[in-house]
């Protein structure tokens, strides 16, 4: 029995390390701290009242989905360029 749990606790460590480091569940707004402010105040300014998905990493930049309270979606994808100011581009979806 005590095997069996170490395992269990094994693989429960294993499973939140690998989620910090991917920045899944509560470990995203940790790993994009900098990319929320900018993300969350995009959306204030640009969508009222609405809200975004957990942001992903990309090869260039981050990818959330903006949701307005009807249920109409906006893909933005963010990049920073040299001088570290955030781009912002939208595909409706």
């Amino acid at each position: 029995m005590k095997k069996n749990v170490l395992i269990m606790m094994g693989a429960v460590a294993a499973a939140g390390i690998y989620s910090a480091v991917k920045g899944k569940g509560p470990f995203n707004k940790i790993r994009f701290k900098e990319q929320h402010e900018k993300i969350s105040n995009y959306v204030e300014t640009h969508y009222p009242y609405s809200w975004y998905s957990p942001i992903s990493a990309t090869e260039k930049g981050w990818v959330t989905v903006i949701t307005n309270r009807t249920g109409d979606r906006v893909l933005l994808y963010v990049s920073c360029d040299e001088n570290g100011n955030y781009i912002y581009n939208e595909n409706k979806i």
